[in-house]
């Protein structure tokens, strides 16, 4: 299990280094994408953690299709991506209950703000692209309002990080339409989102 997390760790730090490996759109850029989540996947199948080894599953979809040159294959990563919330946002349910009206309530505004801003931009994308910023904050909502525990602190990181990366892409994609030097930290806040999930998920005590 340590050898594969190493191997995705590798893989997506090359990645971030080298990439797009091969040309922007290539086959082998979107496999060494795809790998890095993929690897983290494979390795939660010995623990039985069937919810968190669909949500990095989706995960590593949606990097494929995310990196594949094409509307489709971008509605199709979008649509993965919003699976993997919504298992998350489950398997955050599961856990016991702290409510942060301030935080939450932050949250929600920050999700309007990026609605606001994306609407124009996002063109005939507007309608999945307002619904995938209502599930990703959806599912920061449901880790704000975990209890405190030994795993807290690293799945709200991981939950952070990941609307931090999301928000990243969504500016560069509509907003800078790819010219955004922020662009650069999509791909490490994103790796590092769905490794904290993994390890925060794998220690919170619950079954799944």
């Amino acid at each position: 299990m340590i050898y594969l997390r190493i191997a995705s760790a590798l893989i997506a730090l090359v990645y971030w280094v080298a990439a797009p490996v091969g040309g922007d759109g290539s086959l082998i850029n979107s496999l060494v994408k795809t790998a890095a989540v993929a690897l983290l996947a494979l390795s939660v199948v010995p623990t039985g953690r069937w919810l968190l080894v669909g949500a990095l599953a989706l995960g590593a979809v949606g990097d494929f299709c995310l990196s594949r040159p094409s509307e489709l294959w971008f509605m199709g990563g979008m649509g993965a991506f919003a699976l993997a919330h919504v298992l998350y946002i489950v398997l955050f349910l599961k856990l016991p209950t702290q409510i942060r009206a301030l935080p939450m309530g932050l949250l929600v505004v920050y999700g309007l703000g990026m609605a606001f801003v994306l609407w124009d931009g996002a063109g005939d994308l507007r309608i999945p692209v307002m619904a995938y910023i209502l599930v990703i904050i959806g599912m920061g909502l449901a880790a704000l309002s975990r209890a405190r525990g030994p795993q807290f602190a690293v799945l709200l990181a991981g939950a952070a990080l990941f609307i931090v990366s999301d928000s990243l892409l969504a500016t560069n994609l509509f907003l800078y339409d790819g010219g955004f030097a922020g662009a650069i930290l999509v791909w490490p806040t994103y790796w590092l989102a769905q490794f904290a999930l993994m390890w925060g998920f794998e220690r919170a005590g619950r079954a799944d």
